[in-house]
């Protein structure tokens, strides 16, 4: 294994190399604010909240994403953004977590969702090339081959193979109870959609998805899964919504972008209800992000987690090991 110093200059080298990649294509790098008014109230994250002495006490959040503040950009007429920024999820440690890490997103205004997928895919193999002078990489003993296009797998495909049931034919509560019991899975009472979804997913689907280190796309997510992304206009079950997996590690989650201000007003309502249930804190509805999207034309955007892709080149476990200093001796 590489050494920390070597480790570091590889960290160094993968930054830098990500940055060329997107300015040789005329994207420009943006940078906004950590404190901000609002994160979206996404059901499984949350935000580090702080209190900000201006006139008054005010209260604002650490960034969860970027992502909101971005669109804003799109919507004022940036054609292609990426940005390089510090976030902030609370309660997240384990090999793979820590509450502070680095989001690497970017941004395509007038573009389709597929479009991020080949990013993904030209990205990476720059990456590799850059620091191996190849187009292939090693991690847990594996070597993985990224010169061939990156396999592309529906939710409903996995679903069909692995749990044997179309999971966009399950969208009800009671439906994925029914598949639960079918495939002897437990679950609670008052488990909602989105609870019986993973239940099923991480048991039966997931495992076998990452057998193989080999890269590929999840695509389709179904409707309840959305988040912030359009749905399909071939099939309104399932949304504009993908996740890269490489070395058996999601990487980067993409959205074709949800532009309708009226919908996504009732996605964050919906979910705001749901965190109030779960005794969870509370956010405001960020306005201002909410009158750009009326000005947004189709669009799309990606996260990819930076810590991951060092993780992944370097070929190493723990995040702590691809840390100049380790959170958790910050």
């Amino acid at each position: 294994m590489a050494t920390y110093k070597e480790r570091m200059l590889m960290r160094s080298k993968i930054t830098q190399t990500l940055r060329e990649f997107f300015i040789g294509q005329n994207f420009l790098e943006v940078d906004t604010p950590l404190a901000i008014f609002a994160p979206a109230p996404e059901v499984h994250i949350e935000a580090i909240s702080l209190n900000v002495q201006t006139e008054t006490h005010e209260r604002r959040f650490l960034q969860t994403s970027p992502e909101l503040a971005m669109k804003r950009l799109l919507a004022q007429g940036f054609e292609k953004i990426f940005q390089i920024a510090p976030v902030f999820r609370d309660g997240e440690i384990s090999p793979l977590h820590t509450p502070e890490f680095r989001l690497l997103e970017w941004y395509r205004r007038d573009a389709g969702w597929e479009s991020l997928m080949d990013d993904c895919e030209a990205l990476l193999r720059t990456c590799t090339k850059a620091l191996f002078g190849q187009e292939t990489l090693h991690f847990h003993g594996n070597t993985i081959d990224l010169r061939q296009p990156f396999k592309r797998i529906t939710l409903n495909e996995a679903f069909e193979e692995f749990a044997h049931f179309p999971i966009l034919d399950n969208l009800t509560t009671q439906a994925l109870i029914e598949q639960c019991e079918a495939l002897e899975i437990f679950y609670l009472p008052d488990d909602t959609w989105n609870d019986l979804y993973h239940r099923i997913f991480l048991n039966r689907v997931e495992p076998k998805l990452l057998k193989s280190p080999e890269p590929f796309f999840l695509t389709h997510y179904p409707a309840p899964l959305a988040s912030l992304a359009t749905l399909s206009a071939d099939d309104q079950r399932c949304a504009e919504r993908f996740e890269l997996y490489v070395g058996g590690i999601e990487v980067a989650n993409g959205f074709g972008e949800l532009t309708d201000p009226e919908e996504q007003r009732l996605r964050f309502e919906q979910d705001r209800r749901w965190r109030a249930e779960e005794g969870l804190q509370d956010y405001p509805i960020d306005e201002r992000f909410l009158k750009a999207l009326a000005d947004l034309p189709p669009s799309a955007g990606i996260a990819l987690g930076l810590e991951r892709l060092f993780m992944l080149l370097c070929d190493v476990q723990h995040i702590d090991e691809i840390a100049f200093i380790p959170w958790s001796k910050a």
